[in-house]
């Protein structure tokens, strides 16, 4: 009699034990996609920041030479190289919105598709003006002593790069501000880091369109302070994805979310 009823106990304990881990397993596979995901924004995030400031460090020595033709003429393959890591940076933001997509779709679909045509935008204005312009360059450096023409194109592809970046920062500040409020709605992050995001790109939105205008040098000089709130964003966030990832609570939230929708 005792064997039978330890047997009965372990067939019932099977029974009320398996079903939670049936529970638990699914919830921990579903989760841990989200921590991939939050690490991968992350490197995007700081992939994105470095190819930036490495392409710009290489290109602006040259462009700023008085003959900024022969100095692209002597340096062509690290003027190619340098725009072809300025692309990595739109490519890379791209990233970041494929990414997120399919976490933030279930709150916000609008904005979460709205936000990935942002960066689509950001990367084709940057592929034009920073990529084509570069390549252009380059080839007009190799005409430039063949006559004034060249170098008159020249002039006009430096001007434009400028205009090129102010576009680029208004994507960057309209597609920043609708990610930063689906952080703040969502709670995947801490309020406080989502609402640095609403303000840095408020700020680098306002700064580009007074930059356009003439206002001031976004660029150079004190125009710069205008940056800072949003480059911090970008430096705290994927600290933040690599440390914690998205908040947990949040994930799960979102993940009952899915499965009742």
């Amino acid at each position: 009699m005792t064997q039978t009823k330890t047997h009965t106990n372990e067939k019932e304990t099977k029974m009320t034990t398996s079903p939670i881990r049936m529970q638990q397993r699914p919830m921990e596979e579903d989760l841990n996609p989200n921590r991939r995901t939050a690490v991968l924004v992350g490197a995007l995030f700081l992939i994105s920041t470095a190819t930036f400031i490495v392409s710009n460090a290489l290109i602006t020595p040259l462009l700023d030479s008085p003959n900024f033709l022969a100095a692209v003429a002597n340096h062509s393959q690290l003027m190619i190289a340098a725009t072809l890591i300025g692309l990595i940076e739109g490519i890379a933001t791209v990233g970041i919105a494929v990414a997120l997509y399919p976490i933030l779709k279930w709150q916000h679909p609008a904005l979460a598709l709205g936000y990935a045509g942002m960066r689509i935008a950001e990367l084709a204005v940057a592929a034009v003006g920073f990529g084509l312009g570069g390549l252009l360059l380059v080839t007009l450096s190799a005409t430039a002593p063949n006559g004034a023409n060249s170098e008159t194109l020249g002039i006009l592809l430096v001007a434009l790069r400028p205009w090129t970046l102010m576009l680029v920062y208004i994507y960057t500040a309209i597609g920043g501000l609708m990610l930063s409020y689906m952080l703040l709605r969502t709670r995947l992050v801490p309020r406080g880091l989502s609402v640095l995001g609403l303000i840095g790109y408020a700020a680098l939105l306002l700064a580009a369109v007074l930059d356009m205008l003439g206002f001031i040098d976004l660029v150079a000089g004190p125009g710069l302070a205008w940056l800072v709130p949003g480059g911090l964003f970008e430096l705290l966030l994927p600290i933040w994805l690599f440390v914690r990832g998205f908040n947990l609570t949040a994930s799960d939230r979102m993940r009952l979310a899915r499965v009742s929708g």
